[in-house]
């Protein structure tokens, strides 16, 4: 319970990065133990969604231009060869997943929430990942993925607060370019625009993290 409550409010932005996380304070807001907030956090650390610093404890990660690169390249290896796999052996039960995932995704941009947006944007790409049927492989996607999420709940709640919904607007159109192609079963030119797409990705994490945006 601790694990999944602290990684959803760390998802959903309400502990943004930078924010420090005291145990004792967290274990009364849950009604828990500090043990169980305890493994918790090692848990999150792991994942690398919270780091931690003797003497100062636990704080949502914050992450660097350069960690973003170094994140979207290691996801560019491990995403490319799943996609790769999965693309080949989807089945129409996956693409009408991903069709919802996507449907859910247009909902929560429409209504400005962020979580719900972020939940259907991963279910969307997972949806696919997910039929590479390689446990190994999907559990280190997935936690690049965890690693990115509390900047990717950052960059939702700046784009409502701005009122510009230009981008989330254009991911919309990404992802029903990658799930028509697919539907029509061409793979190969769904790997081309996944790879365009992520690189895309690339790019929004730049520009939250430039001094411009802070």
């Amino acid at each position: 319970m601790a694990l999944a409550e602290l990684r959803d409010a760390i998802v959903r932005g309400d502990l943004p990065p930078g924010t420090a996380i005291r145990q004792s304070a967290a274990a009364e807001q849950l009604g828990l133990s500090v043990i169980p907030v305890r493994e918790a956090l090692k848990t999150l650390a792991s994942e690398g969604m919270v780091s931690y610093q003797a003497q100062r404890g636990y704080t949502v990660a914050e992450l660097r231009a350069e960690s973003v690169d170094g994140v979207f390249r290691v996801r560019e290896l491990l995403e490319a060869e799943a996609e790769a796999v999965a693309a080949a052996r989807l089945r129409p039960q996956d693409i009408a997943a991903m069709g919802a995932a996507l449907d859910a995704q247009r909902a929560a941009t429409a209504n400005g929430d962020a979580h719900a947006a972020i939940t259907a944007n991963r279910d969307f790409h997972f949806a696919l990942l997910d039929r590479c049927d390689n446990e190994w492989l999907l559990r280190f996607v997935r936690q690049l993925w965890d690693a990115l999420e509390p900047h990717r709940a950052l960059a939702y709640q700046r784009t409502a607060v701005s009122g510009d919904r230009t981008r989330a607007q254009e991911i919309l159109n990404e992802h029903q370019e990658i799930l028509a192609i697919l539907a029509q079963g061409d793979p190969e030119a769904a790997l081309r625009v996944l790879a365009a797409h992520r690189t895309g990705g690339l790019a929004d994490f730049h520009r939250l993290l430039s001094p411009r945006t802070g």
